[in-house]
């Protein structure tokens, strides 16, 4: 990686689909510095899943949490950074959930600004979180629902599907990276 601002990295992908373990592996090898999750804080915080009067704060929460990780990791001139998931997901919950597409637009903005954009896809095996995952079945709907919305509005150039076996998924994203 070269010198100047972090290289950005935004992980796609329902729940239980190696995103957490994937960004770790991340942090740990390049290194990077993640901006984990704000809606798995706001269930842990408020003992609830979010309504739809919550989506929109949950997306700009996460979008906040990533620029100040941005500009923690310029000022100690850390490589690069890694959105533990984009903040599009948190639109991509909003229509699987409510039906609603109010965010898609503004994440789909925030989706362009990132380097690489990382699906990761739901072959991994589910495990269940009380409280925090809903089943395999919304991790399935959460894929069908990126490749529908999302995928296929990003830039060819900037984003790789991450399938198969989970054990290269980390060589896969490292090989993806500028040297």
């Amino acid at each position: 990686m070269t010198q100047g601002a972090p290289f950005r990295i935004g992980l796609l992908g329902g729940e239980c689909t190696g995103k957490t373990t994937l960004a770790q592996q991340l942090a740990n090898a390049i290194p990077a510095f993640i901006g984990e999750e704000y809606l798995r804080e706001f269930v842990t915080t408020f003992g609830r899943v979010p309504s739809l009067a919550d989506q929109e704060g949950i997306f700009l929460t996460q979008q906040a949490t990533m620029n100040t990780v941005l500009r923690a990791a310029a000022h100690v001139q850390t490589p690069a950074i890694v959105a533990d998931p984009l903040p599009v997901m948190t639109a991509v919950y909003s229509l699987l959930y409510f039906d609603n597409h109010d965010l898609l637009v503004d994440g789909l903005a925030d989706a362009a600004t990132y380097d690489l954009i990382v699906w990761c896809r739901p072959d991994v095996g589910w495990a269940s979180d009380r409280g925090q995952r809903d089943g395999q079945a919304y991790a399935l709907a959460a894929d069908g629902a990126i490749g529908t919305h999302v995928w296929p509005k990003l830039s060819e150039g900037n984003r790789l599907d991450l399938a198969g076996d989970p054990g290269n998924r980390l060589d896969r994203v490292l090989s993806a990276l500028p040297t």
